[in-house]
């Protein structure tokens, strides 16, 4: 790439002319104004703009609105991202591509329309299970994607993102609000489709459903209860938990709950991944015997007082108890193999069972 001059009706404007099979186009590279409401030119001395770059626009306070022209092929990595006070943005027709963090802690944005061309959206790729976009991480007051319904690899359905075919859940607006019900025809959630989701309050999962990443339900705050499908044999849920059909996983407990006391089911084998992170709520967890290994941390669980940790536990968790203010004991073995600093921040007492 090579750098043009402009003229001054496009100072705010750093650029980049970019050719290609002999063809040039213009990519914004930086905004460098101070204007709240933003007119992105759709060509620069007679030559289009098609791209805007890498964090072309991050960071930037003042933003309100800004105007995308016809033509326009790319929003390029972290474009908008901390944009927080943006809360317009049209995105036309003609592009094609929105990349990773494109639209990152923009906090005010509401809604969004993906146009009928978007076939890349961040890094998701729809074969492999696991991958996950982060376009609109972060985006707190989201409340709705609305998909273009001429698009060939994306929908929408009540403001929530999908696969065309509706088996992959991509994202879930973290600003909506209340109980969801995914639907029936939903296979896989991808992961952080449902990342700092502070406003569902409940959600229900369907039968046919095999696939969710561990921890994925972390960072819903106010998420009270699960209900699974009882024909679903992947999962199943018991007094609003998450767990493995079979009930020897704990998967996630709802970081909403308000009860203060949690027994877990005699059950239970493991516990995994972030299933217990930041359960404010929780004064105390009674463990199971056959209980052994926790994979997941207590971090956060700032009302624990006591733990007991069963004799059948094979391993605790990395960092297990850190942020956790009001423990005062923890029982455990001598034969518990313990992660990475397991025990780091823990300053009250240790007493051994054996």
């Amino acid at each position: 790439m090579a750098r043009i001059e402009v003229t001054n009706d496009y100072d705010d404007f750093g650029i980049n002319l970019v050719e290609s099979k002999g063809r040039y186009s213009v990519s914004i590279d930086k905004y460098n104004g101070n204007s709240k409401k933003v007119t992105v030119p759709d060509s620069i001395e007679g030559i289009p703009v098609t791209e805007i770059g890498i964090g072309a626009f991050s960071e930037n306070k003042r933003l309100k609105k800004v105007i995308l022209p016809e033509g326009l092929v790319s929003i390029e990595m972290g474009a908008f991202r901390y944009c927080i006070n943006l809360v317009s943005i049209n995105l036309p027709q003609s592009l094609t591509s929105i990349d990773t963090y494109a639209f990152e802690y923009c906090e005010k944005l509401k809604n969004i329309t993906i146009p009928k061309n978007i076939v890349y959206f961040g890094n998701i790729d729809l074969k492999i299970i696991g991958t996950e976009s982060e376009t609109f991480s972060d985006c707190d007051r989201l409340r709705e994607i609305t998909v273009d319904e001429q698009n060939p690899a994306y929908a929408s359905d009540e403001g929530v993102m999908f696969d065309k075919n509706r088996t992959t859940l991509i994202k879930y607006p973290s600003g909506k609000k209340g109980a969801y019900t995914i639907p029936d025809s939903v296979n896989t959630i991808g992961k952080g489709a449902f990342e700092y989701c502070n406003r569902l309050t409940k959600l229900s999962i369907p039968k046919d459903l095999m696939y969710i990443e561990y921890g994925e339900f972390k960072k819903c705050g106010r998420l009270t209860h699960f209900t699974v499908n009882e024909n679903n044999p992947m999962f199943n849920s018991k007094d609003g938990v998450l767990f493995d059909k079979k009930g020897t996983a704990l998967l996630q407990y709802p970081r909403g709950n308000t009860r203060k006391n949690y027994v877990v089911p005699d059950s239970v084998v493991v516990i995994r991944e972030n299933a217990f992170n930041y359960c404010e709520s929780l004064t105390s967890i009674i463990f199971p015997e056959s209980l052994k290994f926790i994979y997941s941390r207590f971090s956060g669980c700032k009302r624990l007082t006591a733990i007991t940790l069963p004799m059948s536990l094979l391993y605790l968790a990395e960092n297990a108890f850190e942020d956790c203010p009001r423990l005062k004991t923890i029982t455990l073995s001598r034969n518990t193999k313990m992660g990475y600093k397991a025990l780091e921040g823990f300053s009250g007492e240790l007493i051994y069972r054996d």
